[in-house]
């Protein structure tokens, strides 16, 4: 049973071959195979998290969620008051059952689909966003495995993936696979203007009968001028009993 997701790491890979000599066609070929690996595997059997996410900025508390997922279904829910003592008053939904993804937002009663322009908006008001849960970059055409290098965890493939949707606001994304777990250890995303605008970085990940997961990340948000200092979102995770 492996998945992973921007909030769900695990699943092994087969190191690839050294990239000298490598044509750029055959170098596209392995960065789509790691990528489609990250994509693709989720488990049958549904699997539930609690979690947290911790704005780093004065004025917003602890934002308390469920997390559930199996493969053809990732729900976020989210309490009223941000009090996890009450009850539910915001559903994510995650579905891949028609072959896509379709996000859905379920709120006050009323259940919509959110639609491509509205991805980039923020969930809970956090520095984590409706395209960073889809992963989107996952998909785009040609990417291309620079390199090798450390990351959390070790060695990882750093892949740059290029939006071929120039209206979209990550324009370019480089994502750090780790070569012993198969997890996305860190993301990049910059604007057309190659400025970053966004990042995560995983700084603990949890093992639950053989399988890797996420345990606490770290999300920023970098303003588009370049000049004012980052926001961030802390996100832990555990597994319900």
């Amino acid at each position: 049973m492996k998945t992973i997701h921007l909030l769900i790491y695990l699943i092994a890979l087969l190191p690839l071959s050294g990239q000298e000599g490598i044509t750029l066609p055959e170098n596209s070929k392995q960065a789509s195979k790691i990528l489609s690996q990250v994509r693709y595997a989720y488990p049958q059997k549904t699997l539930n998290f609690r979690g947290e996410i911790r704005p780093r900025r004065i004025g917003f508390k602890m934002i308390p969620l469920n997390l559930s997922f199996n493969s053809q279904l990732i729900k976020f829910e989210f309490f009223s008051e941000n009090n996890s003592t009450k009850i539910i008053d915001e559903t994510i939904s995650l579905d891949f059952r028609d072959d896509k993804i379709n996000v859905l937002r379920a709120y006050d009663s009323l259940t919509k689909e959110i639609k491509d322009d509205d991805l980039s908006n923020s969930i809970r008001g956090t520095d984590i966003s409706y395209d960073d849960i889809v992963m989107r970059f996952l998909d785009w055409p040609n990417p291309v495995l620079l390199k090798i290098e450390k990351a959390k965890g070790g060695k990882a493939w750093k892949i740059r993936c290029a939006n071929p949707n120039k209206s979209q606001l990550y324009s370019i994304v480089d994502v750090w696979v780790s070569q012993r777990s198969g997890a996305i250890v860190r993301m990049n995303a910059y604007n057309k203007k190659r400025r970053i605008v966004k990042s995560f970085e995983v700084d603990s990940i949890q093992q639950i009968k053989g399988d890797w997961f996420v345990e606490t990340m770290i999300v920023r948000t970098y303003p588009e001028d370049g000049k004012s200092k980052p926001t961030s979102s802390f996100l832990k995770l555990v597994p319900k009993k």
